[in-house]
Protein backbone atom coordinates (compact mmCIF):
# COMPACT_ATOMS: atom_id res chain seq x y z
CA UNK A 1 0.00 0.00 0.00
CA UNK A 2 1.72 3.03 -1.02
CA UNK A 3 1.96 5.49 1.78
CA UNK A 4 0.32 8.96 2.37
CA UNK A 5 2.36 12.15 1.76
CA UNK A 6 1.23 15.39 2.48
CA UNK A 7 1.81 18.91 0.81
CA UNK A 8 3.96 21.64 2.87
CA UNK A 9 0.93 22.93 4.34
CA UNK A 10 -0.02 19.61 5.98
CA UNK A 11 -2.85 19.15 2.99
CA UNK A 12 -2.67 15.12 2.19
CA UNK A 13 -1.25 14.99 -1.44
CA UNK A 14 -3.72 14.82 -4.27
CA UNK A 15 -6.49 16.00 -1.93
CA UNK A 16 -8.51 19.04 -2.71
CA UNK A 17 -7.44 22.24 -1.43
CA UNK A 18 -9.08 24.03 1.27
CA UNK A 19 -10.92 27.40 0.13
CA UNK A 20 -9.24 28.88 2.43
CA UNK A 21 -5.37 29.32 3.51
CA UNK A 22 -4.57 27.62 6.65
CA UNK A 23 -3.26 30.02 9.43
CA UNK A 24 -4.11 30.81 13.20
CA UNK A 25 -7.70 32.54 12.05
CA UNK A 26 -8.65 29.58 9.98
CA UNK A 27 -7.70 26.93 12.88
CA UNK A 28 -9.65 29.46 15.29
CA UNK A 29 -12.98 29.10 13.52
CA UNK A 30 -12.66 25.40 13.09
CA UNK A 31 -12.21 25.12 16.76
CA UNK A 32 -15.47 27.15 17.15
CA UNK A 33 -17.24 25.27 14.95
CA UNK A 34 -16.34 21.96 16.59
CA UNK A 35 -17.20 23.18 20.14
CA UNK A 36 -20.41 24.72 18.72
CA UNK A 37 -21.60 21.53 16.79
CA UNK A 38 -19.98 18.97 19.37
CA UNK A 39 -19.47 20.71 22.52
CA UNK A 40 -16.44 21.09 23.95
CA UNK A 41 -15.08 18.00 24.71
CA UNK A 42 -14.62 17.07 21.15
CA UNK A 43 -11.82 20.07 20.84
CA UNK A 44 -8.76 18.67 20.16
CA UNK A 45 -6.34 19.16 17.64
CA UNK A 46 -6.51 16.24 15.46
CA UNK A 47 -10.52 16.77 15.52
CA UNK A 48 -10.14 20.70 14.42
CA UNK A 49 -7.40 19.39 12.00
CA UNK A 50 -10.17 17.02 10.56
CA UNK A 51 -12.22 19.43 9.98
CA UNK A 52 -9.80 21.87 8.41
CA UNK A 53 -8.85 18.33 6.18
CA UNK A 54 -5.06 18.94 7.30
CA UNK A 55 -2.75 16.93 9.67
CA UNK A 56 -2.62 17.51 12.97
CA UNK A 57 0.48 18.08 13.00
CA UNK A 58 0.13 21.21 10.71
CA UNK A 59 -2.17 23.16 13.40
CA UNK A 60 1.42 23.15 15.25
CA UNK A 61 2.76 25.92 13.39
CA UNK A 62 -0.35 28.00 14.27
CA UNK A 63 -1.38 26.81 17.81
CA UNK A 64 1.16 25.35 20.69
CA UNK A 65 -1.65 23.01 21.98
CA UNK A 66 -4.86 22.85 22.86
CA UNK A 67 -5.05 25.18 25.83
CA UNK A 68 -3.38 28.57 23.22
CA UNK A 69 -6.39 26.99 21.00
CA UNK A 70 -8.97 27.37 23.41
CA UNK A 71 -7.10 31.00 24.58
CA UNK A 72 -7.09 32.15 20.81
CA UNK A 73 -11.05 31.03 20.55
CA UNK A 74 -11.88 32.61 23.53
CA UNK A 75 -10.46 35.81 22.36
CA UNK A 76 -12.34 35.37 18.73
CA UNK A 77 -15.44 35.66 20.64
CA UNK A 78 -14.57 38.30 22.89
CA UNK A 79 -13.10 40.76 19.56
CA UNK A 80 -16.77 40.04 18.26
CA UNK A 81 -18.59 41.52 20.76
CA UNK A 82 -20.13 44.62 20.23
CA UNK A 83 -20.44 47.31 22.92
CA UNK A 84 -23.86 48.61 22.44
CA UNK A 85 -23.95 52.38 22.02
CA UNK A 86 -26.72 54.56 23.12
CA UNK A 87 -27.77 57.55 25.01
CA UNK A 88 -29.80 57.00 28.65
CA UNK A 89 -28.77 56.97 32.03
CA UNK A 90 -25.52 54.47 32.85
CA UNK A 91 -28.55 51.88 34.59
CA UNK A 92 -29.75 51.77 30.77
CA UNK A 93 -26.80 51.76 28.99
CA UNK A 94 -25.65 48.68 31.30
CA UNK A 95 -28.66 46.67 30.58
CA UNK A 96 -27.46 47.21 27.14
CA UNK A 97 -24.24 46.02 27.45
CA UNK A 98 -25.45 42.59 29.89
CA UNK A 99 -27.79 41.83 27.11
CA UNK A 100 -25.18 41.89 24.62
CA UNK A 101 -22.83 39.96 26.06
CA UNK A 102 -25.54 37.51 27.46
CA UNK A 103 -27.17 37.17 23.73
CA UNK A 104 -23.71 36.87 22.20
CA UNK A 105 -22.48 34.09 25.28
CA UNK A 106 -26.11 32.13 24.36
CA UNK A 107 -24.86 31.20 20.81
CA UNK A 108 -21.24 30.28 21.84
CA UNK A 109 -22.17 27.89 24.95
CA UNK A 110 -19.00 26.20 25.23
CA UNK A 111 -17.36 29.64 26.20
CA UNK A 112 -19.32 28.87 29.94
CA UNK A 113 -18.19 25.58 30.26
CA UNK A 114 -14.59 26.55 29.55
CA UNK A 115 -15.23 29.52 32.08
CA UNK A 116 -16.60 27.33 34.79
CA UNK A 117 -12.74 25.78 35.12
CA UNK A 118 -11.54 29.13 36.22
CA UNK A 119 -8.06 29.21 34.77
CA UNK A 120 -8.63 30.22 31.25
CA UNK A 121 -10.18 33.81 29.57
CA UNK A 122 -9.59 35.79 26.70
CA UNK A 123 -7.67 38.90 27.55
CA UNK A 124 -9.31 40.67 25.00
CA UNK A 125 -12.62 40.67 26.99
CA UNK A 126 -11.00 43.20 29.24
CA UNK A 127 -12.69 45.42 26.91
CA UNK A 128 -15.81 44.93 27.98
CA UNK A 129 -14.88 45.19 31.77
CA UNK A 130 -13.45 48.33 31.36
CA UNK A 131 -16.76 49.44 29.34
CA UNK A 132 -18.88 48.32 32.45
CA UNK A 133 -16.54 49.86 35.38
CA UNK A 134 -16.37 53.41 33.48
CA UNK A 135 -20.19 53.07 33.01
CA UNK A 136 -20.68 52.14 37.14
CA UNK A 137 -18.08 55.12 37.93
CA UNK A 138 -20.45 57.65 35.47
CA UNK A 139 -23.03 56.08 37.76
CA UNK A 140 -21.45 57.00 41.03
CA UNK A 141 -19.94 54.19 42.66
CA UNK A 142 -15.82 54.12 43.57
CA UNK A 143 -13.86 52.06 42.57
CA UNK A 144 -14.34 49.87 44.94
CA UNK A 145 -17.94 49.53 44.40
CA UNK A 146 -17.53 49.61 41.10
CA UNK A 147 -15.42 46.38 41.82
CA UNK A 148 -17.99 44.82 43.96
CA UNK A 149 -21.15 45.81 41.26
CA UNK A 150 -19.25 44.47 38.46
CA UNK A 151 -18.70 40.75 40.35
CA UNK A 152 -22.31 41.14 40.93
CA UNK A 153 -23.10 41.48 37.23
CA UNK A 154 -21.19 39.36 35.86
CA UNK A 155 -21.52 36.68 38.61
CA UNK A 156 -25.51 36.82 37.93
CA UNK A 157 -24.79 36.68 34.30
CA UNK A 158 -22.60 33.82 34.12
CA UNK A 159 -25.40 31.80 36.46
CA UNK A 160 -27.72 33.09 34.25
CA UNK A 161 -25.70 31.39 31.18
CA UNK A 162 -24.73 28.34 33.03
CA UNK A 163 -28.55 27.34 33.89
CA UNK A 164 -29.47 27.47 29.94
CA UNK A 165 -28.23 23.87 29.03
CA UNK A 166 -30.97 22.60 31.66
CA UNK A 167 -33.43 23.78 29.54
CA UNK A 168 -33.15 21.85 26.69
CA UNK A 169 -35.54 19.04 25.74
CA UNK A 170 -32.94 16.30 26.09
CA UNK A 171 -32.32 16.90 30.03
CA UNK A 172 -36.09 16.44 30.90
CA UNK A 173 -36.77 13.29 30.99
CA UNK A 174 -34.34 12.43 34.07
CA UNK A 175 -35.55 15.97 36.19
CA UNK A 176 -38.90 14.49 35.14
CA UNK A 177 -38.24 11.12 36.72
CA UNK A 178 -36.36 12.77 39.84
CA UNK A 179 -39.40 15.42 40.45
CA UNK A 180 -41.80 12.10 40.97
CA UNK A 181 -39.84 11.31 43.91
CA UNK A 182 -40.94 14.39 46.07
CA UNK A 183 -43.69 14.96 47.87
CA UNK A 184 -45.94 17.89 46.36
CA UNK A 185 -48.33 17.56 49.06
CA UNK A 186 -46.00 18.87 50.89
CA UNK A 187 -45.10 21.84 48.75
CA UNK A 188 -48.18 23.41 47.28
CA UNK A 189 -45.80 26.49 46.24
CA UNK A 190 -43.77 24.70 44.50
CA UNK A 191 -46.35 22.26 42.59
CA UNK A 192 -47.52 25.27 41.32
CA UNK A 193 -44.08 26.92 40.26
CA UNK A 194 -43.82 23.42 38.77
CA UNK A 195 -46.86 24.11 37.13
CA UNK A 196 -45.21 26.14 34.70
CA UNK A 197 -42.00 24.78 33.89
CA UNK A 198 -39.53 27.23 32.99
CA UNK A 199 -38.45 27.14 28.98
CA UNK A 200 -35.41 28.59 27.32
CA UNK A 201 -37.36 31.43 25.74
CA UNK A 202 -39.27 32.02 29.37
CA UNK A 203 -35.62 32.08 30.96
CA UNK A 204 -34.27 34.71 28.30
CA UNK A 205 -36.90 36.95 29.01
CA UNK A 206 -36.29 37.14 32.79
CA UNK A 207 -32.57 38.12 32.11
CA UNK A 208 -33.20 41.77 32.06
CA UNK A 209 -36.03 42.24 33.93
CA UNK A 210 -33.66 40.14 37.02
CA UNK A 211 -30.57 41.91 35.78
CA UNK A 212 -32.43 45.47 36.06
CA UNK A 213 -33.59 44.59 39.66
CA UNK A 214 -29.92 43.85 40.59
CA UNK A 215 -28.77 47.11 38.95
CA UNK A 216 -31.67 48.79 41.10
CA UNK A 217 -29.94 47.90 44.40
CA UNK A 218 -26.44 48.28 43.36
CA UNK A 219 -26.33 51.70 41.82
CA UNK A 220 -27.13 54.96 43.95
CA UNK A 221 -30.86 56.57 43.67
Amino acid sequence: MPSTTTDSDGTPSGAGKRRAPLNRATVVAAGRRVARDQGLSAVTLRRVAAELGVTAMALYRHVGDKRELLVAMLDDVAEQLVLPDGDGSPSDRLVLAFRALHDHLTAEPWVTEVLKAGELFGPRASRFVEHVLALLEEAGLTDEQAADAYWALWWYTFGHLSYLPALRPEGRPARHELMTRVRMNDHPRLSRMLSRPPRQAVAQDAFVPGLQALLRGLLPD
